[in-house]
């Protein structure tokens, strides 16, 4: 049920909005949300590629590791962004400093916004909420992991607080990264840019090295 979910309401450029947590009623307008991001993705390597089905979508939504919030105009999902309680699996992995407690740091995840939305602040509205509700549960440090060109993205955690860490690179399977972007649906930009990532990679490579920044902050 969608009732009585509201977590937040705000207004934006005299347009209201309301933030909510997503339940599984969610899940096809989670899907056309995903779909939309790709069909205006201008580089396949700002995402780590998402599966855009139903059971897997439905998957993120009931899973405990995520928390997954919908930012709504009306009843129209124009905005997600989210919270991953195993900090992508990066702990271990990173040197975070003797400082950061990473038994008490969550990674702000996948945040994607409506391209009919884009540009009005949406994303780091969403990621402030995240913020608080962090502070609220105890946490005490965030993370993120951002594209090293992704500017729009990189800019929206400065404005939440966030500093860069360290540079971070990834092993993106490149099946996956050649089928989503021969996808129909898939931005012609994105696809010119798709050819250049896979142009830097050997016939037999089986993985695209994609470059990160680690970002970090103290609640």
């Amino acid at each position: 049920m969608k009732d009585n979910l509201t977590l937040y309401k705000f207004n934006k450029n005299n347009k209201d909005y309301i933030i909510r947590q997503l339940v599984p009623d969610d899940t096809e307008d989670f899907i056309n949300l995903i779909v939309d991001m790709y069909s205006h993705l201008d580089n396949l390597e700002w995402f780590t590629p998402m599966p855009y089905d139903y059971d897997n979508v439905l998957g993120m939504i009931t899973n405990p590791r995520f928390y997954i919030i919908g930012l709504f105009d009306k009843n129209n999902l124009v905005g997600v962004s989210s919270l991953d309680y195993k900090c992508g699996k990066l702990i271990g992995k990173i040197d975070f400093g003797t400082k950061c407690n990473t038994d008490s740091m969550v990674e702000l995840a996948f945040n994607m916004v409506s391209s009919q939305y884009r540009g009005n602040g949406l994303m780091s509205e969403m990621i402030k909420y995240l913020i608080e509700k962090l502070k609220s549960d105890g946490y005490e440090w965030c993370m993120s992991k951002v594209h090293k060109d992704n500017i729009a993205s990189y800019n929206s955690l400065l404005k939440s607080g966030l500093t860069k860490l360290c540079e971070y690179q990834k092993g993106v399977k490149k099946s996956d990264f050649v089928y989503l972007s021969s996808q129909p649906f898939f931005s012609s930009i994105g696809k010119q840019n798709a050819e250049k990532s896979l142009s830097k990679t050997n016939k037999d490579d089986t993985e695209l090295i994609v470059e990160y920044y680690i970002m970090l902050k103290k609640l």
